[in-house]
């Protein structure tokens, strides 16, 4: 049966690289690819729970190298969403730290791929009723145009708005191409947020990308065109990925994806025009 992905790990060289997983969420199919119908679904129930709901992984990432340490993401936090046939239940991230034997001071960089409330929530934790920093000796990064899409008063950030307001004083921001370490590269893919940012993790010819939300299921990879009805500019979220899929395909390189249930970690390959997933 399918499953959230678990707590696992790759290494490239001398860098590892952990999912550490904060809890699930489980979809209405349809209503997150709006653009599919349950018949397309009938070749991938594998995918899909006893209740036919999609099963997504909620979590974040530990890099790894000789002298850094860093958290890409920070998942949702104690708590549950529930809005229509969405549910997320979070909250396993720092219990997860711990049995990876981390303690928080460990961690010099939290780096977000973007400020959706499943990736940035659970930075902070609820003392006396007030939101407090959890990571005090971490510096937090963000793509700058991730960051300034909040300038817009249209913006939607009522579900993200104590993080934001935790951020506020000590968020840095980077553009693409900067690195986090020597290993480490900033890469825009904009589409699911107009700041939306993956990373890129080289060690000699090997190399492992996060995708982010890029893809929001392994269904993508064999059909980019389906769109997630989170991207805010679906269009470029195609693009996104159809980018992805060519540098995904190239040999020595892992593809990480967060929402990517059983096991974030796998590989791309392309035959007869097809791009096809395979799980590590």
């Amino acid at each position: 049966m399918v499953a959230a992905a678990p707590l696992q790990h790759i290494q490239l060289d001398t860098i590892r690289v952990t999912y550490v997983p904060d809890g699930y969420a489980f979809f209405s199919p349809t209503d997150l690819f709006p653009t599919t119908t349950l018949e397309d679904w009938q070749s991938y129930q594998r995918l899909l729970n006893a209740s036919g709901q999609l099963v997504s992984s909620v979590g974040a990432y530990i890099i790894q190298t000789r002298n850094r340490t860093i958290l890409v993401d920070a998942g949702y936090g104690p708590g549950q969403y529930v809005e229509g046939s969405i549910f997320l239940q979070g909250g396993e991230l720092l219990a997860n730290l711990k049995r990876m034997g981390l303690i928080l001071a460990d961690i010099d960089s939290v780096f977000f791929t973007h400020l959706h409330s499943d990736h940035v929530n659970g930075i902070g934790q609820c003392v006396n009723a007030e939101q407090d920093f959890i990571f005090s000796n971490a510096r937090l990064l963000v793509r700058r145009a991730e960051w300034q899409r909040f300038a817009n008063p249209a913006e939607p950030r009522a579900d993200v708005e104590d993080a934001l307001k935790l951020l506020e004083p000590r968020i840095e921001l980077i553009e693409e191409g900067e690195m986090l370490a020597p290993e480490i590269t900033v890469l825009a893919t904009p589409g699911h947020t107009s700041g939306h940012t993956s990373l890129v993790v080289s060690s000699g010819a090997q190399r492992a990308i996060l995708l982010g939300d890029t893809f929001h299921s392994i269904v993508q990879i064999e059909h980019p065109t389906w769109t997630n009805s989170f991207d805010h500019d679906p269009k470029l979220a195609k693009v996104a990925r159809q980018h992805m899929l060519q540098e995904l395909a190239k040999p020595e390189t892992i593809a990480i994806g967060t929402h990517l249930a059983d096991s974030v970690f796998g590989r791309v390959t392309l035959d007869q025009g097809r791009y096809q997933w395979h799980t590590l």
